[in-house]
């Protein structure tokens, strides 16, 4: 077994899946993000796995788990590593902020605490900790928002975006979030300068190395009723299918029981069963590691852009909602208007 170099990010690997695709060399198997399943599907990337998943309940997956990998009826991909959008606190910050009741539970409430922290010599409130969209379709799909209307375009003239683009601009106008790049609100929160910090679920096990004040996470706040949060994490696909048996092998090992490893190492959820009644023990020693999955029911799908186009529509609305988030304008309406033209401009 060979392992190629690692890509830095979603982006770059799908990147570079779609350039292998089209000189023939595409590896056995390849991860990925959810988000660019159906872009990579579009090219024909990765093969269909359904006739190899008929006895899935014995491999350890219900259907729910291979909801936002199955495209057109077909399963593209099995899940690999899970996370969802959580919320992490210094208790220390917490406590000096005078916030004696439950962690919030809406964004008004995050806003107070954040205002509060602000308030404590040297520190900061909050810090909305991603630099792609996913935190951002959180807070669209929590209020049953959708990314792609029906004629195959984004429309943020509705209520769902509009407040997605209100409350950007409330975490520079409210809660008076830093405006710094996201590694360093990283470190500012391992330093315990930094109160709240919104981030995947992922990131647990390393921020729990990395600081040296009590730390609790939270669900994501303001989900409301039919809405959802959107899955992140990546999937294992089988994208050549020369050594199919060996590749399989393989896939159905790394997401079958050996899979329990991946949440008592990063923080990610496992969709498998079997892994998952292994981890008793472990999340019974490690509430905060139960954040995310009882969070399970609201995983939704994470959305991507049509087209070949699609990571320039992603880094578009990323570029416009840091604006917001930075303070370099605070005009939400007009922001979400430019938004929707140019990533309009870029869909088929």
């Amino acid at each position: 077994m060979r392992f190629l170099a690692p890509a830095q990010n979603y982006e770059e690997q799908s990147a570079r899946l779609l350039r292998e695709k089209m000189i023939n060399k595409l590896p056995d198997v390849s991860f990925n993000s959810y988000s660019y399943l159906p872009t990579l599907v579009n090219k024909n990337i990765p093969k269909d796995l359904t006739q190899n998943l008929i006895n899935k309940k014995e491999l350890g997956f219900n259907d729910n788990a291979f909801k936002a990998t199955t495209l057109e009826n077909k399963i593209y991909a099995i899940p690999f590593a899970s996370s969802l959008p959580v919320v992490y606190y210094n208790m220390d910050l917490v406590k000096q902020a005078g916030w004696n009741k439950e962690l919030p539970k809406t964004w008004d409430e995050l806003f107070d605490l954040s205002q509060k922290i602000n308030s404590l010599n040297g520190k900061s409130g909050v810090y909305f900790g991603e630099t792609d969209t996913w935190l951002i379709l959180a807070l669209s799909l929590e209020r049953g928002g959708k990314l792609i209307n029906e004629k195959g375009k984004v429309d943020f003239n509705n209520k769902a975006w509009q407040e997605t683009f209100k409350l950007l601009s409330d975490f520079h106008t409210l809660a008076k979030m830093p405006a710094i790049k996201r590694s360093e609100a990283i470190s500012s929160f391992y330093a315990g300068n930094l109160g709240i910090l919104i981030q995947t679920s992922a990131a647990l096990t390393q921020t729990e190395k990395s600081i040296n004040f009590p730390l609790k996470l939270s669900k994501f706040p303001g989900v409301q009723s039919g809405g959802e949060l959107p899955v992140g994490g990546s999937v294992v696909m089988l994208t050549n299918d020369k050594n199919k048996e060996a590749a399989l092998k393989y896939i159905h090992f790394v997401t079958g029981e050996a899979n329990a490893y991946v949440p008592q190492y990063t923080g990610y959820m496992t969709s498998n069963l079997l892994a998952n009644a292994k981890l008793k023990d472990f999340y019974n020693k490690n509430p905060n590691y139960t954040i995310a999955p009882s969070q399970i029911e609201l995983m939704g799908n994470w959305p991507s852009f049509p087209g070949d186009n699609a990571l320039k529509a992603t880094n578009t609305l990323w570029n416009y909602a840091e604006k917001l988030l930075m303070g370099t304008s605070t005009n939400y309406e007009e922001i979400a208007k430019q938004a929707q033209e140019e990533i309009n401009a870029l869909l088929p």
